[in-house]
């Protein structure tokens, strides 16, 4: 046998084998199952007759929006509701949504966009929406999602974004007040996951950034306030093709930074609306309204229930505060807008698969209650306390591929999610806050604003020592079972 025969003999198995093993691998890539997402949006703005007081007005409309994702073996829900939703509304629309669409409870995340604008009542308090709108359109914003599914791929970014602004503040008249205090603790990352289409339009936008919207707080206006500016800029920029969602990061303590301004509602409320002239605008120092004239503080619940018409004297006035306070808004929303379609654009790299999976766990934290229930200080008291039932809290993880979103039923401090981030063993991690309901506890301060007497702390139900280190290792411990 000439040489040449046996090289010939040696070289034809190898190759062989190389299109055997290049054909199995080819037929693992075949079967491996693409992401799939589907989004809608389900309109839950009041009627005009809903408005309470006759100078009250719709500024812009209210939604629930949701993207819906399957692996090919599970699904998931994203949902984001304009305002937010309560725990009856939470529990109803994921029992009723999970049997329609076959998502398992443990893969959905409801959370509010938490804007104070987003109903006849105000936050916190009935109204239009009711929990029966808000229920049955949260169903209808999944069904419509999950019945829109298409290939996607899904990619995760995140830039730094100087909106907001701590508001735990110890002023100059040594008072604590919800005050911007710019040396406070600042989570600024804005997070985008995006859901993008063969034609590589995004079916889904999922923005996360924790700053609380409470630019038309108490105004008479009906609106999404920024979230709902940063979600109609997107749409509208893709033809509305695109459903884009915002959830609240970890904003506890977290304001814009500019709210306060004199130039905007806030600071000019009480006078349009208890019929005196308007602020003086000035550059010299302000005085403090009249909120701020006591030892307690403002009195929200007081000051929502003394609402009523603006003068006829004071229309021109509140119509052009209100103005100025929406050119805020759309500055705010446009920012957060902007900055997502840039990541997308520039730096995102979006992957065609994404296992999902889902999990959540329960704890409870001593709880405490207040010695001067009832007649609470707003702020700058300590109120004493006395033992209270215990604080139950909400941590879940929905993972999607490499992309984890923790929830937590509560508003949380900064520090928390900036501590999460930091001993997660996932970098693509992101704290939505306010997600599935609501916690018994009030604010979720971190460990080291215990001492302040702001009315996120003193108001809180929880003992200080034991909230934020369980949040941390029950995220920690739910992101490794979900790897194994």
């Amino acid at each position: 046998m000439i040489p040449m025969a046996k090289d010939a003999i040696w070289v034809k198995p190898a190759g062989i084998l190389l299109l055997v093993a290049a054909s199995m691998l080819a037929g693992q890539l075949q079967t491996k199952p693409r992401l799939r997402a589907g989004a809608a949006k389900v309109d839950i703005t009041p009627h005009p007759s809903q408005l309470t007081i006759s100078t009250d007005s719709i500024r812009d409309h209210l939604y629930v929006r949701a993207i819906v994702v399957d692996d090919g073996a599970t699904c998931a829900a994203l949902v984001s509701v304009d305002g937010g939703a309560r725990n009856s509304v939470v529990e109803a629309a994921i029992s009723r949504s999970s049997a329609s669409v076959d998502c398992p409870p443990e893969n959905y995340i409801i959370s509010g966009t938490h804007s104070h604008s987003a109903s006849t009542g105000g936050i916190g308090n009935p109204g239009a929406p009711s929990e029966e709108t808000l229920t049955s359109a949260i169903v209808s914003a999944v069904n419509e999602a999950k019945a829109k599914l298409q290939p996607v791929r899904i990619g995760f970014g995140r830039a730094q974004l100087d909106l907001n602004v701590n508001r735990d503040n110890y002023n100059s008249r040594f008072e604590w007040r919800q005050e911007p205090n710019p040396e406070g603790t600042s989570d600024k990352t804005l997070t985008v996951v995006e859901f993008v289409g063969d034609d590589d339009v995004p079916v889904g936008v999922y923005m996360n950034y924790a700053m609380h919207p409470i630019n038309f707080y108490l105004s008479g206006v009906i609106s999404a306030d920024f979230p709902g500016e940063a979600s109609k800029y997107i749409e509208e920029l893709f033809d509305n093709k695109t459903v884009a969602l915002f959830s609240q990061g970890a904003s506890g303590d977290q304001n814009p930074r500019l709210a306060f301004s004199p130039s905007f509602f806030l600071r000019s409320r009480p006078y349009l609306m208890e019929g005196r002239r308007p602020v003086p605008q000035t550059v010299g120092p302000q005085a403090p309204p009249p909120e701020n004239s006591s030892q307690q503080g403002f009195n929200a619940a007081a000051a929502a229930s003394s609402r009523r018409a603006i003068p006829a004297e004071n229309l021109e006035a509140y119509r052009k505060t209100l103005a100025r306070t929406g050119e805020y808004v759309v500055l705010l929303g446009h920012s957060l807008a902007m900055t997502a379609v840039r990541l997308m654009r520039e730096e995102i790299r979006p992957v065609e698969y994404a296992p999902i999976w889902g999990g959540q766990e329960s704890f409870s934290c001593p709880g405490r209650e207040r010695l001067d229930a009832a007649n609470p200080a707003r702020e700058n008291v300590f109120p004493g306390y006395k033992d209270g039932p215990d604080v139950n809290i909400k941590v879940g993880l929905l993972r999607l591929g490499d992309i984890n979103f923790v929830w937590v039923n509560g508003e949380v401090y900064s520090k928390i999610a900036l501590k999460l981030k930091e001993a997660a063993p996932a970098n693509q991690t992101l704290m939505v806050t306010l997600a599935n309901g609501s916690a018994n506890s009030g604010y979720i301060y971190s460990d080291d604003a215990y001492s302040h007497l702001t009315f996120q702390v003193i108001g809180s139900r929880l003992k200080p020592g034991c909230a934020e280190d369980k949040i941390i290792s029950t995220a920690v411990g739910l992101m490794h079972k979900s790897l194994k």
